[in-house]
């Protein structure tokens, strides 16, 4: 390639990143003043024990084993005190409250961070993927996509309620775009991890995505998926040698641990979500009970039955879902309503958000409502798979393993919130 013609590429990704960088800031100033102001919020039913749990000592095993996890307890420390930090703005969308949100002192620290930490997450999502791209037009169809799924109010409107489902979005898309960026670091780079940026940013990751697992009880089993689609890398000698791989693969191990111990310790999965799905799933179904006399589960009525639930019905739901998979896909395909209905927040009014009905058309367009989108999921899935073998393209193989670590994460997530608690499922299931 000529001289003239190098000049002429850099200038060419130059003038892209420009228009890039421009994109990202209009997309960024506009979603902070659509919404209205980010420091409104609305509670709803378990914020009070979110404040309430986050009131144990800090690293405690309470902050862990408590009612609630470790993140969103360090988060609600700021609104600990009852007389300085009063709800005032409370909505109940399944028993017809609904409220417009307000400016709740201490809380609006809270949902101040939640927006920054969208805006912020979906911007370096698609500034990490456009950046991994050549050609131009895609790079650019890559961001607005990207800024069009995170910044309509499908989402966005998340961010003013205090609960979790906000964190649980953007602390995973913070997650990715870092996990995208190692992958493709480790597979150009001669030798794994051998550079301080490296180590570095594999330990920010680390950190970042043990923050988000600590969101909700659920996000739990993404350590076990991820420790599974890392194990085969081991099997490769480029990664065997791979010290830091290693040590932060433990660590996922150890807080894997941390995290069974806590929930079982806590009782908050059993006491309440579990039980709602044994009422729902097991008990009107003989047989199904049966099964789970097997684990010695004694009536419903018996005094000793809330025991054996804390301590077995985990374990035997569990199993009873692995080895029942005719079970998991009558009752999805019975209810596959739950999977493609709107997921528009119910929780607060919307009058004074500026061109709302143009945002709700534009999020329309990334947020189908559509049993489709799982099936074009897998296509594209196995299309990505069997052009990466074809081809034995290094950085094919890598989108790939990014795919399917994003995809089980997802199946995980979604059939454990939809089968974990018959309460609220919608809103579970959402993230």
């Amino acid at each position: 390639m000529t001289y003239s013609g190098k000049i002429g590429m850099k200038f060419k990704g130059n003038f892209t990143n420009i228009i890039i960088l421009f994109i990202l800031a209009l997309a960024i100033l506009l979603r902070a003043n659509w919404y209205g102001n980010l420091r409104l919020s609305i509670s709803n039913a378990e914020t009070v024990s979110y404040i309430d749990s986050s009131r144990s000592p800090v690293l405690s095993w309470k902050s862990f084993a408590g009612q609630r996890l470790f993140t969103t307890n360090m988060l609600y420390k700021v609104a600990n005190d009852k007389k300085k930090c009063p709800i005032t703005a409370y909505s109940s969308p399944a028993s017809g409250e609904e409220e417009y949100r307000d400016f709740q002192p201490c809380f609006d620290k809270i949902v101040l961070l939640q927006n920054f930490l969208a805006m912020f997450g979906w911007a370096f999502l698609a500034w990490t993927i456009a950046g991994l791209l050549k050609n131009p037009y895609t790079k650019i169809a890559i961001i607005v996509l990207i800024i069009l799924f995170g910044f309509t109010p499908q989402i966005a409107e998340w961010d003013s309620i205090l609960s979790p489902e906000s964190l649980s979005l953007s602390m995973f898309a913070v997650t990715f775009a870092m996990l995208i960026k190692i992958a493709f670091r480790a597979s150009e780079s001669e030798g794994l991890f051998s550079t301080t940026s490296e180590r570095l940013l594999l330990a920010v990751w680390l950190i970042i995505f043990l923050l988000w697992v600590f969101v909700r009880d659920v996000h739990l089993y993404a350590v076990a998926t991820t420790l599974a689609m890392i194990a085969p890398l081991f099997l490769l000698k480029k990664f065997r040698g791979a010290k830091p791989l290693t040590i932060a693969s433990a660590f996922l191990m150890l807080f894997f641990v941390i995290g069974f111990l806590s929930a079982r310790d806590s009782l908050r999965a059993t006491r309440t979500p579990l039980m709602n799905s044994l009422d729902e799933y097991i008990w009107p179904h003989p047989q199904r009970v049966e099964y789970f006399k097997g684990f010695g589960m004694p009536e419903r009525s018996s005094p000793g039955y809330q025991e054996w639930a804390d301590i077995n019905a985990p374990k035997a739901f569990g199993l009873f879902l692995i080895s029942h998979p005719g079970f998991i896909a009558t009752t999805s395909w019975e209810q596959l309503y739950q999977f493609k209905s709107s997921f528009i927040q119910p929780y607060f009014y919307t009058p004074n958000v500026k061109h709302r009905d143009i945002l709700l058309i534009l999020g329309e367009i990334v947020h189908p409502e559509t049993i489709a989108v799982y099936l074009i999921d897998l296509l594209l899935l196995i299309s990505l798979s069997i052009n990466a073998l074809r081809h034995r393209s290094t950085f094919l193989l890598t989108w790939t393993w990014l795919a399917l670590w994003y995809l089980a994460i997802a199946a995980v997530t979604l059939l454990l919130s939809f089968f974990g608690d018959t309460w609220g499922t919608r809103r579970h299931i959402f993230p």
